[in-house]
């Protein structure tokens, strides 16, 4: 059992986010001027010790071009949710020679399974690097960090303490005295704070989900019925002509395709300028699944709010989060689901109001 002996255990159990030693690190492609320092420092699980590790070089500033660096793990690791990066550096520990941007790329074997950019922050304590919108990667045994550079500081830089893999793992409760303690299976303590149920549902990646729009067009104004700011970009987008961050309807049933995602997240409205969009209707179909549909639900949904949809493919829903937009009071209208498989958004016709944001995500069940 992983909590101390001086500590008893309750026999409660919960998930939390758990930071995971890597069992190796090595540059694999060096770059000239970027000098390797104590690199094995950096797994060793000590984040407290003032020696310096990672690398010395004057040309930090610049992120590095064909530097990699690969921490790789023996055993793959699964529910893997992004880094945990301790980035003290130099005899202080809250210097600022600490890394600053980095790409990772995290691999399954030969497989690479994505790709994301972070930034790390001098301070004493690790800071959490999560991936976006949600995404839980399986049998994670490599990490690749390529296009380093550095916060200010000298040419000992950029410097870090310790990288480890980010995984949602179970943890252990116990009593001292009066006071509960989460420790995780490694014996690190965990915070109250941070421990939550386990039977959260689990992302679902689908190789292909396509978004179905009608009764897109413009309205009286011309510049609305946009879709804004798309994460991810879709990889296939028809009947849409993109101006700068928005999509804006060529055709009355435009549509967007994604490949290999799990959660998609977008803007309904007006580029932002104040114009009036009519109500539109959409509509998502994962690869292989019919259409998903939705329990009937004629109210608005308001800020925050979370609908799941009907169970589809025998083990997965979808679930939407109205995630900023006007009040369910709105003139306008929000979102709401008129039965089967359409979602209406801005449905009580022309209103100018700020844009509709909302997000799906796919979910074992």
């Amino acid at each position: 059992m992983p909590v101390p002996c001086n500590c008893c255990y309750t026999g409660e159990t919960g998930c939390a986010l758990v930071g995971v030693q890597f069992t190796g690190v090595a540059e694999t492609v060096p770059q000239a001027g970027w000098n390797p320092t104590n690199l094995a420092l950096t797994i060793d699980g000590v984040t407290t010790a003032t020696t310096n590790s990672g690398y010395t070089t004057t040309v930090g500033n610049t992120p590095s071009t064909t530097l990699r660096v690969e921490y790789t793990h023996t055993s793959p690791q699964n529910r893997v949710r992004g880094l945990k990066l301790w980035n003290q550096a130099g005899s202080v520990l809250t210097d600022a020679d600490g890394l600053n941007h980095f790409t990772a790329e995290f691999y399954a074997g030969a497989t690479l399974l994505t790709t994301q950019t972070f930034q790390g922050a001098n301070g004493p304590g690790p800071t959490i690097h999560t991936l976006p919108l949600g995404l839980e990667l399986t049998g994670v045994d490599r990490v690749v960090l390529r296009t380093l550079d550095k916060q200010i500081g000298g040419s000992v830089a950029p410097l870090w303490r310790e990288l480890q893999l980010l995984t949602f793992e179970t943890v252990f409760a116990c009593r001292r005295g009066t006071t509960l303690e989460w420790y995780d299976q490694y014996g690190n303590l965990v915070a109250n704070a941070d421990v939550v149920a386990c039977d959260q549902p689990t992302p679902f990646t689908t190789p292909t989900l396509t978004m179905n729009g009608s009764a897109f067009g413009d309205d009286p104004s011309g510049t609305a019925e946009n879709m804004c700011n798309v994460v991810p970009a879709p990889s296939t987008a028809t009947g849409w002509a993109l101006a700068g961050s928005c999509y804006d309807p060529t055709a009355g049933a435009p549509s967007f395709t994604w490949n290999n995602v799990s959660t998609v997240e977008m803007s309904y409205g007006d580029n932002g300028n104040g114009q009036p969009s009519g109500a539109v209707f959409v509509s998502f179909t994962a690869a292989g699944f019919p259409t998903i549909t939705w329990p009937t639900n004629l109210i608005g949904m308001d800020i925050g709010e979370q609908r799941l949809s009907n169970v589809f493919g025998g083990g997965h829903r979808a679930r939407l989060t109205y995630v900023s937009g006007p009040p369910q009071s709105a003139s306008s209208g929000t979102v709401r689901m008129n039965g089967g498989s359409t979602i209406a958004v801005h449905f009580n016709n022309v209103s100018a109001q700020p844009p509709i944001r909302f997000r799906l995500e796919l979910l074992n069940t």
